[in-house]
């Protein structure tokens, strides 16, 4: 489908110089993205809130609980920080937290 002019697919926006990021499909990336929404939606905080307590843009969040790529590392970090979370990263072999022994 194009635009009335025929020369634009439509939904496109020819002054676009790049184009947007895909929801990724890394299984990781899914899962960080999909907790750190659910934790949004659990304090009842609304993207663009949370987008500016971050120090990032709307969109950037909307790409990072997509399971987006191409997001610096300093942004997600960011957004865990402005939702009271902290980032570890935990071998394999590991006992899961709070699983181990008292």
């Amino acid at each position: 489908m194009t635009d009335p002019t025929g020369t634009n697919p439509a939904g496109t926006n020819p002054t676009r110089r790049k184009p947007g990021k895909d929801a990724g499909d890394n299984p990781a990336l899914l899962a960080l993205g999909a907790a750190l929404a659910q934790r949004r939606r659990d304090l009842g905080v609304l993207q663009q809130d949370l987008a500016g307590r971050a120090g990032i843009s709307r969109s950037t969040l909307h790409t990072i609980e997509h399971g987006g790529t191409g997001v610096r590392w300093e942004k997600v970090f960011a957004v865990a920080q402005a939702l009271g979370m902290e980032m570890a990263f935990i071998p394999h072999d590991s006992p899961a937290p709070g699983g181990g022994a008292p």
